[in-house]
């Protein structure tokens, strides 16, 4: 759901980078004490894979495009702060080496894919709670999706609503092909995910508790 340049108005993209950078700010004083020599490779691994991921997109409608995020999976394994890291590494290479999304709007798609997703999938799995995380899984990868998703489309509406319709679009737009293409496209997250998840317990479970819980708790 990568944001391009020129696409929101500057009210909401400059708002977008306050809240970015005042998440992240929180994200390197929570992770500064957690990372460890059991991490960081599993980090790297994991930013590889869903960096690939992630250029597998297509066009959705406003100057976004849709595809997997890969925050659920992160988060599962290695906790939301870790996985702010790696979604915002990948989406600062994106931005600066592939062109994908832009200067201005990155700090849209950080709030929304890096931020908000894996806050929506611990939030999710807390809910749910750790004897049930494996059923918890698919839900809380497609919920991250979804609901970051969401929250882009009410950044266009109301960037078309401040600007009057110079920029965004209108919600009318916005709402329906953002949350209903991101529906589907959450489906194909939230199989990968699971997917992934059920291998790696069968295969190499310690790898379901590098976040210091078993998977999801």
């Amino acid at each position: 759901m990568h944001v391009a340049d020129g696409v929101m108005a500057p009210e909401v993209w400059i708002t977008a980078w306050v809240i970015a950078l005042v998440g992240l700010a929180l994200m390197f004083w929570k992770l500064d004490k957690r990372l460890d020599e059991r991490t960081m490779p599993m980090m790297a691994i994991l930013a590889a894979g869903i960096f690939v991921a992630q250029m597998l997109n297509f066009p959705v409608g406003g100057g976004t495009t849709g595809h997997l995020i890969g925050a659920a999976l992160a988060t599962i394994l290695l906790g939301p702060y870790a996985a702010m890291l790696i979604i915002t590494a990948i989406l600062v290479i994106q931005c600066l080496v592939f062109g994908d999304g832009g200067i201005t709007a990155l700090g849209l798609n950080i709030l929304n894919m890096a931020i908000i997703a894996p806050l929506v999938t611990y939030g999710v799995m807390t809910l749910i709670g750790e004897r049930r995380s494996k059923a918890g899984t698919p839900v809380a990868a497609w919920a991250s999706v979804f609901i970051a998703a969401t929250v882009c489309a009410a950044q266009l509406a109301l960037s078309y609503s401040i600007s009057g319709g110079v920029y965004g679009i209108t919600g009318a737009l916005a709402f329906p092909a953002m949350m209903g293409y991101h529906a589907v496209i959450a489906v194909g997250e939230a199989i990968v995910t699971t997917g992934i998840v059920l291998f790696l317990a069968k295969v190499s479970p310690e790898m379901l508790r590098l976040n210091g819980k078993p998977a999801g708790a």
